[in-house]
Order: structure tokens, then C-alpha cells, then sequence
């Protein structure tokens, strides 16, 4: 029975979403480098801690390097887990910038709430496509 061509690894909305998070924290680079080499201009930008400059741009790297390969590894994985990771590698990294102009903006209730809902997401979206890696194993065999 021929595969739904929508499930190709290639054509996978995962696989996509994080190969435009690799490319943004290839963008953020820049940022950061900035951060470094000229933290005067930085500074006048508002960035109060380079650290979660770093953060930031690390993060958008790692998940969209972990989304890219759950993409691949569990291409027929749920549209819940899919969406679900979609939106929480991003929100997850995105977190870490207002931390840099606002430090202390982690105390503030909405900003836990937002990323306790991220947590959530990237934790139902990273267990779905175990999940599903799972079943196509034990299929497999």
C-alpha cells in the first residue's frame, strides 16, 4: 500500500518549520556577535543581558536541529504531535529574547504562563514522535 505523499520526510511541515528555525538562529548569530563586538550598540538597543542573547540563538539552533530530525525519524507522526512540536520549538526559544531586554520579565505571571504552555507543547510534540517512532518500529519488524 503506497504511503500518502504528504507523509514524504521531504514534504514534512516539521522538517520545514525547522529548517526556518536553523535559518533564523543562523540570523541570530549575527545578533549575538554584535552583542560581543560592539555591546555599546547593544546596550543603546536596549539588550540588557547578553547571556540570554546567547541563549536565544542556541536554543532556535537546537530545536530546529531536533525538529528537522523528529521531522525524519517519525514522518507520519500525529498532527497533534507535529503541531504541537511546531509550536513549542519555537516558542520555546523565542522565550529567551525578552529576557535580554528584561531580565526580571520571568517573574511575571503571563510570561510563566506562556512558557509553561511552550514547555507543554514541545513535551506533547517530542513524546508524540517518540510515540510514533515507536509504533514504526514494531511495525517494521
Amino acid at each position: 500500500m503506497p504511503t500518502d505523499p504528504r507523509n514524504h520526510p521531504g514534504r514534512s511541515p516539521l522538517v520545514a518549520s525547522g529548517a526556518t528555525e536553523l535559518a533564523a538562529a543562523a540570523l541570530t548569530g549575527w545578533v549575538y556577535t554584535l552583542c560581543r563586538q560592539q555591546p555599546d550598540v547593544a546596550r543603546s538597543l536596549g539588550i540588557k543581558s547578553v547571556p540570554r542573547i546567547r541563549q536565544w540563538h542556541l536554543d532556535l539552533a537546537a530545536l530546529g536541529t531536533a525538529s528537522i530530525a523528529a521531522g525524519l525519524a517519525a514522518p507520519d507522526a500525529s498532527r497533534t504531535a507535529t503541531n504541537a512540536l511546531r509550536v513549542g520549538a519555537w516558542t520555546n526559544a523565542m522565550a529567551f529574547l525578552p529576557l535580554a531586554f528584561k531580565p526580571d520579565i520571568d517573574e511575571h505571571p503571563a510570561y510563566i504562563a506562556a512558557v509553561t504552555a511552550s514547555f507543554t507543547a514541545t513535551t506533547v510534540g517530542f513524546c508524540g514522535i517518540a510515540a510514533a517512532a515507536r509504533r514504526a518500529r514494531r511495525t517494521a519488524r
